[in-house]
């Protein structure tokens, strides 16, 4: 028999209670289920080919489309749960305590607050009856436990666990610390409850809070669903085939011209093999996080464009204020942009990899058996696009100091990745210099268009071609496409915001030590950036508010002359 526990929006089933997290109800907690688990044979699908061949499945469920006919389906996680009257403590499938409703009383159990979780997933209850026995074996063959609070801090030292047979009892004070479970669970348990079953595991697993933000960790991949200008967009595909004459004359020289080409072209040598099986036809091109990029590249900066009655988009170029032109070549108003964002997997504990599609093998899975769709979500938004003028933009790139102020925030990212074993990426002053941009341009539009920060989100397109940033907002109801965000494009709108919005990087609350770039303990992989001025919310950043640094914007302080914009 099956109850209703409550509602879900669309969203928050892709995003934060996906299958494998842990949602708190009214008055449960409980796991939500793989997603083939659940009722959805009345979903629309979208067989778009580029989002599916991405990410290899034939389609995408979209569950914001006829969202009542979804029935979700989840277990009670965890199972321990604790009398907030009598403190007693049990891992039935009850909802109010035993030993009141002996007395008469109907006393409801909350959840307990702590779960142990391994580097591959795996998830289970806290061990309460090993650890309050790990020293002494319990005299009963059914243990009967009871929460005890010595104090009222809330501190951990303050609560223990007695066994009321055996009158054993232990503090909760250490069971944070790292490795002290493996004295009662030598190894991993191997339990998956969202799929229903367990695996093989010898990871060792460590105390979580229930609620702890790193439980659950959702691997979304967002498309801009738009009409697109070419299928091959692969900027290195691109490279090796428009010199692809150069190329081939080098190398039947001999492997020195060869790799000599390759110097001029840019092209590192450890890529010498790839650049050959483009040229002899044998490379099959890899859809990428960068691929992917480039194609909605040449369909923004594609003037005018109206496919309202096939995908949706529709976009026009505006005119640039007299005073912007130095620093944008082109705006446009993206005045319907459909967006679909779809769910893979998710991961605990471990970073998620936010740039590339391929990284995602190693994904927890969402399904308990093998099926050839994945869920997601259609959001309809607007947009404002800024396409810099490259003039500018390199001639900013050779004449200031800038790789001097942004060296040391790019090492530390990339070491970073290289701490949690993704490939470093070839970032540039560029990067920091858009997505600073962007983060001053979006505190500032919220204030004019209506929009909170939080419904505000950037796309950062940057390499050696590509030079823009698109801000939108998306929803899958009518708060995505109010107006409010392409209102502000206008050239008489725009110019006064976007002179606030530089300005107001000039200063920060936290200055002299955030404008001088240099954190005590080199913590974030910034620059000149902090939550008083340049952090938005992490829904909003694609970067994870990293490779932020206002001194790039403009020169904040005294004999500095990196900034990009004189104003």
């Amino acid at each position: 028999m099956s109850k209703e526990m409550g509602l879900l929006r669309p969203s928050q089933l892709v995003y934060h209670y996906g299958p494998g997290s842990i949602v708190d109800m009214m008055d449960q907690s409980v796991m939500v289920m793989a997603t083939d688990l659940w009722d959805t044979k009345y979903t629309p699908h979208e067989k778009d080919e580029r989002i599916t061949r991405a990410i290899g499945i034939d389609y995408i469920k979209l569950l914001n489309e006829r969202p009542d006919s979804i029935k979700i389906r989840a277990r009670e996680f965890p199972n321990w749960k604790i009398c907030p009257k009598c403190s007693m403590m049990t891992n039935f499938k009850n909802q109010y305590c035993h030993f009141c409703k002996q007395n008469g009383e109907e006393v409801e159990l909350y959840p307990s607050r702590f779960v142990v979780a391994c580097n591959q997933g795996h998830i289970q209850d806290f061990p309460y009856i090993e650890w309050v026995h790990k020293d002494k074996a319990c005299t009963s063959n059914t243990p009967i436990l009871k929460f005890i609070r010595h104090g009222d801090s809330g501190s951990l030292s303050d609560l223990s666990v007695k066994c009321v047979k055996c009158k054993e009892e232990q503090s909760l004070g250490s069971i944070m610390k790292k490795g002290i479970l493996q004295s009662v669970l030598r190894e991993c348990s191997g339990e998956r409850p969202w799929i229903g079953d367990r695996e093989s595991c010898t990871e060792v697993m460590e105390t979580y809070l229930r609620g702890a933000s790193n439980i659950y960790s959702p691997a979304v991949t967002s498309f801009l669903q738009i009409p697109l200008t070419e299928q091959h967009s692969d900027p290195f595909l691109e490279l090796v085939r428009e010199n692809e004459t150069a190329l081939v004359k080098a190398r039947e020289l001999n492997d020195d011209m060869f790799l000599m080409q390759l110097t001029i072209l840019g092209i590192d040598h450890s890529d010498k093999d790839k650049v050959e099986k483009i040229i002899d036809g044998e490379f099959d091109e890899e859809i990428t996080y960068e691929s992917i990029r480039k194609q909605e590249w040449n369909t923004l900066i594609a003037g005018d464009n109206d496919d309202s009655l096939l995908s949706g988009y529709k976009s026009v170029r505006v005119d640039v204020h007299d005073k912007m032109t130095e620093y944008f070549s082109a705006i446009h108003k993206v005045e319907s942009l459909p967006e679909i964002q779809v769910l893979q997997g998710f991961t605990r504990i471990d970073y998620l990899d936010r740039f590339e599609i391929s990284e995602q093998k190693d994904l927890l899975p969402i399904m308990k058996n093998n099926t050839n769709w994945l869920p997601g979500i259609r959001n309809i938004g607007e947009g404002i696009f800024f396409r810099f003028n490259e003039n500018t933009l390199k001639d900013w790139e050779t004449t200031t100091p800038n790789e001097k102020i942004t060296e040391q925030a790019i090492l530390r990212y990339n070491r970073q990745r290289d701490q949690m074993g993704y490939k470093a990426l070839p970032i540039k002053s560029r990067h920091v210099l858009l997505h600073t941009f962007s983060h001053a341009l979006i505190k500032e539009l919220a204030a004019y268009s209506g929009y909170s920060t939080t419904a505000l989100k950037e796309r950062i397109y940057c390499n050696d071609i590509m030079y823009g940033v698109l801000i939108y907002t998306a929803s899958g109801d009518s708060e995505g496409s109010l107006g409010g965000l392409i209102e502000q494009a206008s050239s008489e709108n725009l110019y006064p915001i976007f002179i606030r919005a530089i300005e107001r990087m000039m200063y920060c609350s936290s200055d002299p030590n955030c404008s001088e770039g240099e954190f005590k303990y080199n913590t974030t992989a910034n620059g000149a950036a902090c939550h008083s001025c340049s952090y938005v919310s992490e829904t909003s950043c694609e970067w994870g508010n990293q490779l932020l640094d206002r001194r790039l914007l403009l020169n904040i302080n005294p004999g500095e002359n990196s900034g990009f914009f004189k104003i």
